[in-house]
């Protein structure tokens, strides 16, 4: 994953280690100072070292930044972009499968994580590292004795305190990350649906989910602080300067009384010794910020590595637009019960062909199998003459026009929402649709007409005028088969029948399959097939099927009932 960018890691890391070195000169140079003071010899030299150190430790650190960050920049785009094109191969079922929140947390917070790891993790250790491997060579050659007395203290402190840190991590940083991804995808649905949140007074589910996520949130990062809270402490104050002062004053006066130690080599010590801990600490700060961004990284590549939906070796187009359903079956889940079971159909050419039944029985999932959100799990579905599967899902695509129940409209101005349907279509076809889809008075009353911007709410349009845009978008796609998802299902007495005006005009000479709710708007279809359990139980049309007194004749009477009730 980081392969695009290792030149430039590898660089960067570079010249954050060499800066690290000259970070200590500095220190070294105070000791040396101090040392020729008392022993009288020359301090100048060591005095325009420190400061030359300075000099070159701020450039070599402030050009690994610069070059990490390029780096970084980099990084994003191209994983941003891969994450792009992968998912936009991804069968259109799984969006429905998985939530929003799932797809953000990997664009932006996993990517997020992974930008500390690529601008900031791998220098820092690289300058972690280096700082108290440039202090100890200086110390062994100044006295071996006293180095490795103040190497064993600082290895007596990490030897107590750093597997309980390491336990404490591994513990709960499993939960929290999958309490985080919760959340978010809490937040998103609390989002989506605001209005319906805040008319139900905060009792509806969404923001019934969303409080449960904060608080296993909350609840799992009290449990991580306290669990990583005490050794953290215990190690702060153990590799503290203060407490290493005392040590090294206590060691080194019984190295000096014992005559091991001559009193002007404890400068050195009192100079670079007492922070020597110091970077180490901050290797652990990196390494937290290191080991976040493999967790994103491990999320990002499972999405990755999910299977894109098959493209056919040898792709084929369809003669026509007549579909065929060919003893279909399919699960949502190898140990789910049958969503369809031997599903056989055809929709001919202009017909309309409605599927009806009992909420659970099929019907939207025989619709979403025609454009390949999922592939069947046995049987096959032809379009023109052509196994869906055999035909590139571009091409297949552009022949599908689907109008769901649920408006999607993009934040863009309602020419691009409209154009979405053909992009390279001119202005005066995008306004022909608009007036097929009985929309374009609407349009021309908004402010700024078709180049108004819309957003997902809309833009001022109500729920009927919405559904509208969409059927000119699907109009304009000019696409042989139609499906629609019960496109009146929120509209009221007038825009229904703007809306069934402008499915009349979109469904004329077209394969059209209808998923209805509301029986009364496909009674004049060609053919209705009567789901239940996923099989078809019943088909024929209205007049025959109420004739024979079946499932569809009670759902006919119990929708008349509630009418007339």
């Amino acid at each position: 994953m980081l392969r695009p960018v290792r030149g430039r890691l590898v660089l960067g890391m570079t010249l954050a280690g060499v800066g690290a070195l000259f970070a200590m000169v500095p220190f070294i140079a105070v000791a040396e100072v101090g040392r020729a003071l008392l022993s009288g010899g020359a301090v100048w030299p060591w005095a325009i070292a420190g400061a030359g150190g300075a000099v070159l430790r701020a450039f070599f650190m402030g050009a690994s930044a610069s070059v990490c960050h390029v780096a970084n920049g980099h990084f994003e785009y191209g994983i941003r972009s891969r994450l792009a094109r992968h998912l936009g191969r991804l069968p259109l079922g799984w969006f429905g499968d998985h939530g929003s929140g799932e797809v953000k947390k990997a664009v932006s917070d996993d990517i997020k994580g992974m930008h500390h790891l690529v601008s900031h993790a791998l220098s820092d250790m690289t300058s972690a590292v280096v700082a108290p491997l440039v202090g100890i060579v200086y110390l062994l050659l100044v006295d071996w004795r006293m180095t490795l007395a103040l190497l064993g203290f600082v290895a007596a402190v990490l030897a107590v305190v750093s597997p309980m840190l390491k336990r404490g991590y591994q513990a709960h940083m499993g939960t929290y990350n999958r309490a985080q991804a919760e959340l978010a995808k809490a937040t998103v649905e609390l989002v989506d649906g605001i209005e319906v949140v805040k008319t139900y007074g905060g009792r509806a589910r969404a923001s019934q989910r969303f409080d449960e996520a904060v608080t296993t949130l909350t609840q799992r990062c009290l449990a991580w602080t306290a669990a990583m809270g005490r050794p953290a402490t215990a190690m702060n104050i153990g590799l503290a300067p203060a407490t290493m002062l005392v040590w090294i004053l206590a060691s080194g006066t019984a190295f000096v009384a014992a005559g091991w130690l001559p009193p002007a080599d404890l400068l050195p010590f009192l100079a670079v010794g007492v922070g020597l801990p110091g970077p180490y600490l901050q290797v652990g700060s990196a390494a937290n910020m290191l080991r976040q961004g493999q967790l994103g990284a491990t999320h990002v590549d499972r999405l990755l590595g999910l299977l894109p939906l098959a493209e056919p070796a040898e792709p084929r187009r369809p003669a026509d637009g007549r579909v065929v359903f060919d003893d279909v079956r399919f699960s949502y889940a190898p140990d789910a019960p049958p969503a369809l079971d031997g599903v056989s159909a055809v929709l001919a050419p202009g017909t309309v062909t409605a599927l009806v039944g009992p909420s659970g029985s099929g019907k939207t999932t025989m619709a979403r199998l025609l454009p390949r959100f999922w592939d069947p799990d046995g049987g096959a579905i032809t379009l023109g003459g052509v196994d869906v599967r055999d035909i590139p899902s571009r091409e297949l695509l552009s022949r599908v026009a689907i109008v769901f129940q649920d408006v999607v409209l993009l934040r863009e101005s309602v020419r691009d929402n409209i154009r979405l349907g053909r992009p390279d279509a001119t202005d005066a076809e995008v306004e022909a649709a608009a007036k097929a889809a009985r929309v374009h008075d609407v349009i021309m009353a908004l402010p700024d007409g078709y180049d108004t911007v819309l957003g997902s709410d809309g833009g001022g349009l109500s729920g009927g005028e919405r559904q509208r845009v969409t059927i000119a978008r699907a109009i304009l796609q000019d696409a042989p088969v139609v499906v629609l998802d019960e496109a009146t299902a929120h509209a009221d007495a007038e825009s229904e029948a703007a809306i069934q005006e402008a499915l009349s005009e979109l469904a004329a000479g077209r394969t059209v399959m209808v998923i209805a709710h509301r029986l009364h708007t496909i009674a004049g279809a060609d053919q209705i097939l009567v789901l239940d359990s996923g099989r078809i139980v019943e088909r024929g049309r209205h007049e025959g099927l109420l004739a024979a007194d079946g499932l569809y004749a009670r759902l006919w009477r119990a929708q008349n009932t509630e009418v007339k009730a």
